[in-house]
């Protein structure tokens, strides 16, 4: 009877420590974007967290497609700035991401460039764990590829 009330006992007190997280990661659905040129290429020109990076180099293999006969496609990115803020009873990560497109038909002798930045932010309030708070941080920065997705759509 001892045996059974201290095992009732450490399931009760272990089934009270909660070590999962209560913000779930985004799913990413990134829009294709579809460029008339034969070749496309990536840069990223500055150090970017390492998710970021994941992120941006899937959407740009899987979602930035070619049809075309001739010229080139240039996809750079320009600058990456995240910062962290306290607000009342939490805090806030603001991240913006600029880059530049050049599209180059030599045959045509057209030349099109595309310059934009795209924002977003998160924020998470009350008591929260450092796992947590990272989970908000790679949902801005996925949101920040959505958005550049939308924008640069919008832009062709």
């Amino acid at each position: 009877m001892n045996k059974t009330f201290l095992i009732l006992i450490a399931f009760y007190i272990s089934s009270c420590v909660a070590n999962e997280s209560f913000i779930d990661n985004t799913q990413t659905d990134f829009q294709s974007i579809t460029f008339d040129v034969v070749q496309k290429e990536l840069i990223i020109e500055k150090k970017i967290p390492n998710h970021l990076k994941i992120l941006i180099n899937k959407w740009f293999d899987e979602k930035v497609k070619i049809n075309g006969f001739d010229g080139n496609m240039t996809f750079t990115i320009t600058n990456f700035n995240q910062e962290t803020s306290f607000i009342s009873n939490g805090k806030r990560i603001d991240a913006t991401l600029s880059f530049k497109v050049n599209l180059n038909k030599p045959t045509l002798s057209r030349k099109k460039i595309i310059e934009g930045t795209v924002s977003s932010y998160g924020t998470i309030e009350g008591d929260f764990s450092l796992s947590d708070f990272e989970t908000v941080i790679q949902n801005t920065q996925s949101d920040l590829i959505m958005r550049l997705s939308r924008d640069l759509k919008s832009n062709m």
